[in-house]
């Protein structure tokens, strides 16, 4: 499966799963951006953007509208890192 993940605590998402997280997944009908919530919640959105680079800023702009201002900070640092 083709896709892209991070946890916003800034651990190595690829061994471990901590929330909250991002993911975006690859699907038949295009990008899957899932949000995953600090209470364990999942939140998801469909996307049809055609690179993973426009897909992966999608889903940390969704993920910043689900998750609130506590978790701005890490946010706008992924945005950042996402830009170049």
């Amino acid at each position: 499966m083709e896709g892209w993940a991070v946890n916003l605590d800034g651990s190595d998402a690829a061994l471990v799963f901590s929330l909250p997280r991002v993911e975006v997944r690859c699907s038949p009908k295009g990008w899957h951006l899932l949000c995953f919530l600090p209470d364990g919640t999942q939140r998801d959105r469909a996307c049809s953007l055609g690179s993973v680079l426009a897909a992966k800023a999608a889903a940390i702009g969704e993920a910043g509208r689900m998750l609130g201002p506590e978790h701005s900070a890490a946010v706008a640092e992924l945005l950042g890192v996402t830009a170049r």
